[in-house]
């Protein structure tokens, strides 16, 4: 097992997708839970496509990491769409970043690029500094 296989990519995280041809990157937020290189989690953005479900859609994310390579499926809640979209990218050396590609298996023209950082903690960082601080 390697170093990465160790470190989890439970948390937080916010990203974007994009669909290209010029349209406007979709914001998301996730929050993953990471077991045994297996992942779960949820994810919430604004509904661009599915006038009906109102402002925000929240999809559930269940895939897995195997080093730097993390593969993800998204089903979104309320609806069947018939065909998830597949997410699979690549961790930063940090493992504070994946970028990679979307696509739907049943539709290959549906497809992107997307990209995922790490959530920053600010209450965290600002105990990290008062600590840091009290240390001089």
């Amino acid at each position: 097992m390697g170093t990465d296989d160790r470190i989890s990519i439970s948390g937080h995280w916010t990203g974007r997708y994009e669909y290209g041809l010029g349209a406007e990157p979709v914001p998301f937020e996730a929050v993953i839970a990471e077991a045994a290189g297996q992942l779960l989690g949820d994810i919430t953005e604004p509904n661009t496509f599915h006038r009906d479900m109102g402002a925000e859609l929240t999809a559930t994310l269940m895939g897995q990491r195997t080093g730097h390579d993390v593969y993800f499926r998204k089903t979104y809640d309320g609806f069947d769409q018939g065909d998830d979209p597949v997410y699979e990218g690549q961790l930063n050396s940090a493992m504070t970043r994946i970028l990679g590609r979307w696509r739907f298996p049943k539709s290959p023209a549906l497809s992107g690029r997307f990209m995922m950082v790490r959530a920053v903690d600010i209450s965290s960082r600002k105990e990290t500094a008062v600590e840091a601080e009290a240390l001089h």
